[in-house]
């Protein structure tokens, strides 16, 4: 007898019994499965395509043998989250639940081929060898495997589990899911008010009758005094609550840090309030819906460009930072776009040690049209007036949330030559938009401040309860996840279309950019710039 075929005689009896009684009961959606060290690491293998234990894992594909690592082609990406394996483009994986597995009339497919049920023997054989239980060989689209014994001991043993494998914070009739505000001190109004914003849209969910029969439950996590204080109650959250996602949270200031905590679960992360995410989040669980400060500056880039400014006649400025360097180079990666082979200027400074004087003559002496800052309000403010005083007027292009006070009283020469990228304006708030917000503030008794925020947490209300919808009736973080990746110009009445994929995390990637209408004291938008 094999180690792999002890492990089964001496546990699946007992795993049998429960299962049996579970679907009985029709409770098995909500089994508490307490998972062995083994069933853990074939987890990893059957989601990851990697092993726990640092070995190889290949995957063999197609006719001609093509070899590629095990995490490009993970079990799940096929056969999903939950095993079921869902038809796509013309290849119907096969359902691999243990209880379809080794039915005991065995399987007629449905090209013809039959085999008995599997056993352990057989499914380890399917993997490494790519035939069934009588020895017929599979689809050619099911890769063969290359991995140690022990791997695929492990991956066997999560396969019996999969099927009662649920998420924290899923039950028949409830799903539980947390945010993470400001619920004291001075961010305490803005906190309640987007708490309110998603319970008010919650209670409507829920009183239409839930998402496939689940009440959305939601927990308000009160943030602490510090980034690493609120991470850790997060943590303290997670420990002691079942919660299944993270929604709306107020993360401005430590997205990273929030992230790098719940990526390690693959919680998901739906709507965060921020100004800017950064780039650390590709491969996380986390759904953005704004664009961060690259991708806004990327978005002035190209409306400089379309202004017709050549680029060595564009500056891209800012003080020396790592953060200020990385907005620089995505401006500089997009100029670099434009047709010939000139350079963009580039001009940096210590902080603290802005010359304004020095910078304004040498706009002037080099005839530049465009220029990208990225500097403090203040610095702002005496290179305008220097560039007045020296009869220049580039192009200026800016980041709102770099912009501390409205600009109509900057120098009259500069009337419609200053650019701001927003990543949301009012323009964004459709009639039904509106009317789902009007309902909610008076269902919830909102306060008439704070409403960017508001409208923020209602689209990462909306955003979440859409991506619970095509999760399916049998939800997990993965599906949710899957879900949210097939959105494309999801309309969430209160923002710009959101769009997401698998190696997209921002919905609305772009800025709207408006200019400064000096005359009528107003500011006038001049259209939306992608991003990508």
């Amino acid at each position: 007898m094999t180690s792999r075929s002890r492990h089964a005689a001496t546990r699946d009896p007992l795993r049998g019994l429960l299962a049996i009684a579970l679907l009985a009961t029709g409770l098995a959606s909500v089994a508490s499965t307490e998972f062995t060290a083994a069933e853990l690491r074939g987890k990893q293998i059957y989601f990851e395509g990697t092993s726990a234990s640092g070995g190889e894992i290949n995957a063999i594909v197609g006719d001609e043998a093509a070899l590629l690592p095990g995490s490009a082609m993970p079990c799940s990406s096929c056969h999903g989250s939950d095993g079921l394996g869902r038809p796509e483009g013309g290849v119907t994986p096969l359902d691999v639940r243990w209880s379809e597995l080794v039915k005991v009339y065995g399987h007629v497919h449905h090209d013809g081929r039959r085999h008995p049920a599997f056993d352990d023997d057989g499914v380890a054989r399917s993997i490494i060898a790519g035939v069934d239980q009588a020895n017929n060989p599979l689809d050619r689209s099911m890769p063969i495997y290359q991995m140690s014994q022990e791997d695929v001991d492990d991956l066997v043993a999560y396969m019996k589990v999969l099927e009662f494998d649920t998420d924290p914070g899923v039950a028949d009739d409830t799903v539980r899911i947390a945010t993470l505000l400001p619920l004291s001190g001075d961010g305490a109004t803005v906190g309640e008010a987007m708490r309110q914003v998603m319970q008010g849209y919650f209670a409507e969910v829920n009183d239409a009758g839930g998402i496939f029969g689940r009440q959305i439950e939601l927990l308000a996590v009160p943030m602490a005094q510090t980034a690493n204080a609120s991470i850790e109650t997060v943590r303290e959250a997670f420990r002691t609550e079942s919660i299944f996602a993270l929604v709306g949270a107020y993360s401005v200031g430590y997205d990273e840090a929030l992230l790098g905590y719940l990526r390690t679960d693959n919680v998901p992360l739906i709507g965060p309030f921020t100004l800017d995410p950064g780039d650390a989040f590709i491969d996380s669980g986390a759904f953005y819906l704004f664009a961060g400060f690259e991708d806004q500056i990327r978005a002035l880039a190209d409306r400089a460009l379309a202004d017709g400014a050549a680029a060595n006649q564009v500056v891209i400025s800012g003080p020396q930072s790592a953060r200020s360097e990385q907005l620089l180079r995505a401006a500089i990666d997009r100029v670099r776009k434009a047709p010939g082979d000139a350079e963009a200027n580039v001009e940096t400074w210590p902080p603290g040690e802005f010359d304004a004087a020095d910078f304004a003559t040498k706009i002037a002496d080099n005839d530049i049209q465009a220029l990208i800052f990225t500097g403090a309000q203040a610095e702002l403010d005496s290179l305008l007036d220097e560039l007045a005083e020296r009869e220049q007027a580039p192009r200026m292009y800016l980041l709102s949330s770099l912009v501390a006070r409205p600009l109509l009283d900057v120098p009259a020469a500069f009337d419609k030559r200053v650019f701001i990228a927003y990543p949301t304006t009012s323009q964004d708030v459709t009639p039904r938009g509106r009317e789902d917000y009007s309902r909610i503030a008076e269902r919830q008794s909102l306060p008439m401040e704070h409403i960017q925020a508001q409208l923020a947490a209602l689209a990462a209300a909306k955003l979440f309860v859409e991506g619970l919808r095509r999760a399916g009736r049998d939800v997990s973080r993965v599906r949710l996840i899957e879900g949210l990746e097939q959105l494309y110009n999801f309309d969430t009445g209160v923002t710009p279309p959101l769009t997401y994929g698998p190696n997209r995390r921002v919905g609305a990637l772009g800025a709207h950019i408006v200019t400064v209408d000096l005359e009528n004291r107003r500011y006038v938008p001049v259209g939306w710039f992608e991003a990508t």
